[in-house]
């Protein structure tokens, strides 16, 4: 079962986010088969990290807790918040086989929805964007609730020249457009250790 993790850091976390940077890698280090994709979210202009973003496969939601809780970032109380939400993959890339384009963003795109139906393969209308954007997509994926039926929206991570084209992306975005669609985050992320 694959999770999605993603963390918010208090303000001012640079010292203490590098003082338990050594022991991180260690623990990421123990869950290699584990992770799809791991990296700091990043502040608008990327020259900051403001959280955590991370796509791991573990069999619950009680080890996934586990995993994050034993990290030594939230050991240390970088973390302000930490949401965990199920999510079924549109595309099986992992971030070791990844090859990114030099010089472009990385973001992470969620539209949630209102509560519908679990598509653990895309429909048509979907299938047709991922389609589109094959050269831009790193991650795809509908979120869910932990009973594996009720959707709450759509993931994707995108490597793009920048945010304008991350906006454009979003453009013709199925999920976030229709009238099921609530709300749209577009956030800045990066690369971290596999």
């Amino acid at each position: 079962m694959e999770w999605v993790i993603k963390c918010v850091s208090k303000p001012d976390m640079v010292e203490r986010r590098a003082a338990a940077l050594k022991a991180h890698i260690a623990h990421l280090d123990m869950f290699k088969v584990e992770t799809w994709y791991s990296g700091p979210m990043m502040v608008g202009d990327g020259s900051n990290a403001n959280g955590s973003f991370r796509v791991i496969d573990f069999p619950t939601r009680e080890k996934t807790t586990t995993y994050i809780e034993t990290d030594p970032y939230t050991l240390a109380a970088i973390f302000k918040s930490i949401d965990i939400k199920r999510v079924f993959p549109y595309t099986d890339l992992r971030q070791r086989n990844h090859s990114q384009t030099e010089c472009n963003a990385q973001f992470v795109i969620v539209s949630y929805t209102d509560p519908i139906s679990v598509a653990e393969v895309p429909d048509a209308q979907m299938a047709e964007f991922l389609a589109k954007h094959v050269d831009k997509l790193i991650f795809a994926g509908m979120l869910a609730e932990d009973d594996g039926k009720t959707g709450t929206g759509v993931l994707y991570v995108i490597d793009v020249v920048n945010r304008d084209a991350a906006d454009a992306f979003v453009a013709g975005e199925p999920l976030s457009r229709g009238p099921d669609g609530r709300s749209l985050t577009i956030e800045r992320w990066r690369f971290g250790h596999v």
